[in-house]
């Protein structure tokens, strides 16, 4: 019986959701008899390239866009794997233009779908890239072989429009990494923390608000952890509330302990306008840390559950968000934080990959 393979393609391993999930289900399946490669368009210092299996292949192509990866592949006459998964909407809809063209070529395509997309396609940036990007995914994903929707809200999105046929999505909830773990006997000496991408997606302009008014509240100890487009921005505002609080805020760029951080914090807060699905609310209630987040469009409400696990805010009242965070720092104690099942997504995983 020959080795059953697998090709993951992604524009980088970049420190983020989407990278961190394709490292877990590559260390997964290698462990479980698949041949597995990553095939990358580039090479970035500040990855988890070296939290990958050594038993597994990455390919670098040397790219810059799916475009030019379809060139890359026809110059290299790349081989494919028996199936394909993509970790990006361009690269699924890239890839299925080259099999449907190019005699020959035969794979299974699952297109694991990275974000929210009715929002994210629609973000400002009217480019003429832009909107054929939106219209080729409108007419051309729908027709890929099968998906992953993070969440059932996310499956829902791509359901009403993109009009992708519902038989064809799995609802396969993040894997949490092996990494993440709850430590006994941590000093809880971090009160708020907040980690993610520094983007306009992850509601900066609310998650100030929320910082301030907790420290007013509570004089809280707050540490924000990650790097992004707008981290020059948000340092100022940082500083700003620094000076006026007369507090230190505790400012973190790498992700390398981002275990030890949930495990020293009280709680972790989700300010996003949207997600796809937020990986940091299931890392911290692995890590035994209550989150509190606003209902955003799609994943925490299928996460939070209100009251039991952390508390999940209506869009966008940071007056509310600031109430049930201060109920946390105060002391109270919810009465059922627990890790999440991944063995059950890697289970789906597989019979997903394996369905004729």
């Amino acid at each position: 019986m020959s080795q059953k393979s697998i090709d993951l393609f992604i524009d980088a391993i970049r420190k983020g959701g989407a990278e961190r999930v394709c490292v877990n289900y590559a260390n997964y399946l290698v462990d479980n008899g698949y041949k597995v490669r990553i095939v990358l368009f580039r090479v970035y210092e500040d990855s988890y390239i070296d939290l990958l299996d050594d038993r597994i292949d990455v390919i670098y192509l040397h790219c810059h866009n799916a475009s030019s990866m379809i060139k890359k592949i026809k110059a290299t006459n790349f081989t494919f794997a028996s199936t394909v998964m993509t970790f990006n909407h361009q690269i699924s809809i890239a890839l299925w233009f080259y099999r449907h063209f190019k005699g020959g070529v035969n794979f299974k395509l699952i297109a694991r779908n990275v974000n929210y997309l009715s929002r994210d396609l629609h973000t400002p940036k009217n480019s003429i890239k832009k909107l054929a990007t939106i219209l080729l995914t409108k007419i051309i994903y729908r027709r890929i072989d099968c998906y992953i929707a993070q969440c059932n809200d996310m499956k829902d999105d791509m359901v009403n429009y993109l009009s992708v046929p519902e038989s064809k999505i799995t609802v396969i909830y993040n894997p949490v990494s092996t990494s993440i773990y709850k430590k006994d006997d941590v000093e809880k000496d971090i009160d708020v923390l907040f980690v993610g991408r520094i983007s306009k997606q992850k509601g900066l302009e609310y998650l100030v608000p929320v910082i301030d008014n907790i420290i007013s509240k509570n004089r809280a100890k707050v540490c924000i952890i990650g790097k992004g487009v707008l981290e020059e921005q948000l340092d100022k505002e940082l500083s700003n509330l620094e000076k006026k609080h007369n507090i230190e805020i505790l400012r973190v760029r790498s992700t390398d302990d981002v275990n030890g951080y949930y495990n020293r914090s009280k709680s972790t807060i989700l300010t996003s306008l949207y997600e796809g699905y937020p990986n940091v609310l299931a890392e911290s209630l692995t890590a035994g840390t209550p989150v509190v987040s606003f209902d955003c469009q799609s994943g925490p409400n299928e996460i939070i559950r209100d009251g039991v696990n952390g508390y999940l805010i209506p869009c966008f009242n940071t007056k509310l968000f600031v109430e049930k965070l201060k109920l946390i720092l105060d002391g109270e104690k919810l009465p059922d934080i627990r890790d999440f099942n991944s063995k059950y997504s890697f289970n789906l995983l597989e019979e997903l990959i394996n369905r004729e």
